[in-house]
């Protein structure tokens, strides 16, 4: 180092730093860019009526691969099991009949998701 605190730089180094820097600014830009566009999806599949919860697990599910899915599937199951023990319901029909039996409120019924309604997913 100079007196400066300066790192000297030799003609190759100068062009490589330079070099580097500007792939970074350009894939930080990239990324920028790829953000904005899946905010972008997001948001037209919540105005097309997808369940936003449900539709970011599927997309990291899917992101995470076969493994990760076996693995959700299993906790579902080993849930099931332990809330049948625990007396639980383990249908959202279950559900609804005990807060029934129970004089609760429902709560308020959501307006139709995607999934939810016959269409173009549908066999």
């Amino acid at each position: 180092m100079n007196k400066d605190n300066v790192i000297p730089i030799g003609g190759n180094a100068n062009a490589d730093l330079k070099g580097r820097a500007q792939e970074l600014a350009g894939v930080l830009d990239d990324i920028a860019d790829l953000q904005e566009r899946a905010k972008e999806i997001k948001g037209e599949a919540k105005l097309e009526g997808y369940d936003m919860k449900a539709f970011n697990q599927v997309v990291k599910e899917m992101r995470k691969g076969a493994s990760y899915q076996a693995s959700q599937l299993e906790l579902e199951l080993v849930l099931d099991t332990y809330r049948r023990g625990a007396g639980l319901p383990v249908t959202l029909e279950d559900a609804q009949e005990r807060v029934r039996a129970e004089g609760g409120e429902m709560p308020e019924e959501k307006k139709p998701k995607r999934g939810g309604k016959p269409g173009r997913f549908d066999a």
